[in-house]
């Protein structure tokens, strides 16, 4: 992110974000659903705003395109009245550690300014000031988390830990990954996937319904639309390689320097 900053300034980019390549902007509440509009509008005096985060919910256990197969979401406390997530929020996580399977802070997009520095991969700080921040109450960073079950199964690579809940503090700080190393690590093939369909898998009509009516759940397909319509026309294949032939050469002429 350090590079991503010098990168950012060379390039003449006046806002910065950090997003992970499970992760997509939704601009809702902007015309033309346009991140750059999005920007535009906030205020001069803002540095900082954050994205409160929305997590994926998936209704089958055989996803192999997240971003294109999948449209339910669970949104992030902030976009909800307290009293809606405090009351339903045992049947929003369904027996698992926490509201969300992963993070739950968001992610935020800072402008290009001269002694900024990133703070952990969620925030960003400057050595001169406090940033000046603001919560967006409509757009929402949309975390396509554990939405393939090869995201399960391939935890037990992650790292050499045992598969022990005190040994994986070493490797995880959040509760659900933990989990998810230790069953990925000492399952077999079947019971890893009852246990991905019992704590990830939304496979409950009745309560999806429920909790889509309240509020909790949300059905977003505007992302979906767009990426399946890019791949169609090659644009998507086309502006990824794009991008890393740009990236690569931006960082060689960091290093000649």
């Amino acid at each position: 992110m350090e590079m991503a900053i010098v990168m950012a300034r060379e390039a003449g980019m006046d806002w910065i974000i950090h997003l992970d390549t499970d992760e997509l902007i939704h601009p809702a509440g902007a015309r033309e659903y346009s991140l750059r509009r999005l920007l535009l509008d906030v205020p001069d005096n803002v540095d900082m705003v954050i994205f409160p985060n929305y997590e994926s919910s998936v209704e089958r256990d055989d996803i192999k395109d997240p971003f294109t197969e999948v449209s339910m979401f669970k949104k992030n406390y902030d976009h909800l009245p307290k009293d809606t997530y405090f009351g339903l929020y045992k049947e929003a996580t369904r027996g698992n550690p926490n509201y969300f399977l992963t993070y739950g802070n968001g992610k935020s997009a800072a402008r290009v300014q001269e002694h900024m520095r990133p703070n952990g991969a969620h925030r960003w700080h400057n050595y001169m000031k406090s940033p000046n921040e603001i919560k967006l109450e409509e757009a929402a960073i949309l975390h396509y988390t554990y939405t393939k079950f090869s995201d399960l199964t391939s935890r037990r690579d992650r790292c050499g830990c045992k598969p022990t809940k005190e040994d994986v503090k070493r490797c995880f700080i959040l509760e659900f990954d933990r989990l998810a190393f230790i069953i990925a690590s000492t399952a077999t093939e079947q019971e890893m996937r009852n246990w991905y369909r019992e704590h990830v898998v939304w496979t409950d009509k009745d309560t999806n319904l429920k909790l889509l009516r309240k509020g909790v759940l949300t059905r977003i397909y505007a992302p979906m639309a767009i990426i399946r319509g890019l791949k169609e026309s090659g644009i998507f294949i086309d502006a990824v390689t794009s991008a890393k032939k740009a990236v690569m050469t931006i960082l060689k002429q960091l290093q000649e320097r």
